[in-house]
């Protein structure tokens, strides 16, 4: 086994790689659901709420409200999504993914699951906790950082 600090400038090294992996597969998948990647983001986004109003949108895919607009008439038009009254106040419009929708995502990304799994089998309880809390550090430190790179430089 490599010593302590090799294997943290090895992860360091594989990050970047991944970040690349990542998009290919963003692109593969929005492509076999038949969306653009800005749409297929959102309608990862919906699917993982209860509904969103297009300002929560736009804050979840870090665009415009113009843009969220145009994404949501989108998704609409397509048969994805659907805009209803929020049941907790009927002043807010929610955005929400259609049933059809849902299951067309959840097999696109039936593949990978179960191969993640059949990975993830070979891992202890230790083992699983430690990557569950290596993701959960990554995708918060990605977002700090994504959010400081938005910043303009003064």
């Amino acid at each position: 086994m490599a010593p302590r600090g090799q294997l943290v400038e090895d992860i360091l090294d594989q990050l970047p790689l991944m970040t690349g992996d990542v998009e290919e597969l963003t692109g593969a998948t929005a492509s076999f659901v038949n969306l653009n990647r800005t749409d297929f983001r959102a309608l990862q986004a919906l699917s993982s709420s209860r509904g969103m109003t297009a300002g929560e949108l736009a804050r979840a895919l870090r665009v415009t409200t113009g843009a969220t607009t145009r994404v949501v008439d989108s998704l609409v038009a397509a048969g994805h999504a659907h805009r209803e009254w929020d049941p907790q106040d009927r002043r807010r419009i929610l955005v929400t993914v259609t049933p059809a929708a849902q299951r067309v995502l959840e097999r696109s990304l039936q593949g990978l699951r179960e191969d993640l799994r059949k990975a993830l089998a070979g891992y202890s309880e230790v083992e699983l906790n430690a990557v569950l809390r290596f993701v959960g550090s990554l995708r918060g430190l990605a977002r700090t950082h994504a959010r400081r790179l938005a910043r303009p430089l003064t």
